[in-house]
């Protein structure tokens, strides 16, 4: 193990020469602060760059065979990894012009400097861009955290794909304590790009916004609305059915359906496609498992304005009477209608004896009765 005050290594970085006296003058200036690496030509340095990811600067010179400095350059700025796209890179030519500085720079170089240049000035150079390279990376890393921490958009106010995914995992975990079950509701607004074309930017946000709130006004205060990217909503709702989410998302149709959005003078209609899984039904334990679920059932066909749901679902039993009530406050009619007359069958008895002890005066005749 180290001791604690074991001096941190050197910063690295890649001098790329063809000629041996340069790179021995640039580690001559710089390794007493710089651990210096060298490579002879452009093709050489590109492949030392591809296997060392330590190299935090490249100092290239201008011209050389294989591959000269710009050319090495254009590699690095065009990279797929990161790393190499975003390296800082200090230009060494023997031309002094502003032209040719003017030119490197245009071309992606992060800064130029003659072989004439003095140790203090180098030293200085390398030194800024290593600490503006940092500075950067940990501002990106800081807005890309920020980001992805974020639980509201601002502009619709609408959760993020982030608080989607933190509240169905606590949702399944409280399911699977709880033997209960978890829906989530997918909504995708149909021909999205040609609204986007049509509105505009701003105009575009603001229907979004307003779409938020009229799904919003359908929803429990269990139930997390998420905007995950342009043109997708989602819903995550605990504890609910199946056969709840299937009303649920038939209103949350209706609502967008149904929204008045005017542009121009003009009222412009909107649709939208959504997909219910449902964590019993799909036998799925994971959130990004029962998003997924949702996506790929929304795209199995295509399609406009409806609602897509698993297709096997088992027969509910009949309610007990708390269950009922419960679902009669959830404002489930549809669900309740099939169960009404066991229900008040079950219910005769009690009703008979409060109309006798209380001298209702109700006409029971047509009251269902057990057999």
């Amino acid at each position: 193990m180290p001791a604690d005050n074991e001096l941190a290594p050197l910063p690295r970085i890649l001098v790329v020469d063809d000629s041996r006296i340069v790179r021995a003058t640039v580690k001559k200036h710089l390794s007493d602060q710089f651990e210096v690496v060298e490579a002879a030509d452009g093709e050489a340095g590109w492949r030392h760059l591809l296997a060392d990811d330590a190299v935090q600067l490249l100092l290239s010179d201008l011209t050389m065979p294989e591959l000269d400095g710009l050319g090495l350059l254009a590699r690095l700025r065009s990279a797929g990894e990161r790393r190499l796209r975003m390296l800082p890179v200090i230009i060494i030519s023997g031309e002094e012009d502003e032209a040719t500085r003017q030119h490197c720079v245009e071309c992606g170089a992060s800064d130029f400097v003659t072989k004439s240049t003095d140790r203090a000035e180098m030293l200085a150079r390398v030194r800024a861009n290593i600490e503006r390279a940092a500075s950067q990376h940990e501002l990106e890393t800081a807005r890309t955290e920020a980001a992805r921490s974020a639980t509201h958009h601002a502009a619709t106010g609408a959760g993020t794909s982030h608080l989607l995914m933190l509240q169905t995992e606590q949702a399944l975990a409280f399911a699977r304590r709880h033997h209960s079950e978890v829906t989530l509701v997918l909504i995708e607004i149909d021909h999205f790009q040609s609204l986007s074309d049509r509105l505009g930017g701003r105009v575009l946000e603001q229907m979004l916004g307003l779409l938020t709130k009229h799904l919003a006004a359908k929803l429990r205060r269990e139930d997390t609305l998420a905007h995950v990217d342009e043109a997708r909503f989602a819903v995550v709702s605990p504890g609910s059915t199946l056969t709840e989410s299937r009303v649920l998302a038939e209103r949350l149709r209706q609502a967008i359906a149904g929204a008045r959005i005017n542009f121009r003078g003009e009222q412009v209609q909107v649709t939208a496609s959504l997909s219910v899984a449902n964590s019993r039904e799909d036998s799925i334990d994971d959130g990004e498992a029962l998003i997924r679920i949702a996506s790929d059932r929304l795209y199995a066909e295509p399609g406009e304005n409806r609602v897509v749901a698993p297709e096997s679902m088992p027969i509910a039993p009949a309610p007990t009477l708390p269950e009922a009530l419960l679902m009669l406050h959830k404002g489930m009619h549809q669900e309740l209608r099939p169960h009404l007359p066991g229900l008040m069958a079950a219910l005769a008895p009690l009703i008979t004896f409060a109309n006798d002890e209380l001298h209702l005066g109700w006409a029971l005749e047509s009251l269902p009765r057990q057999h």
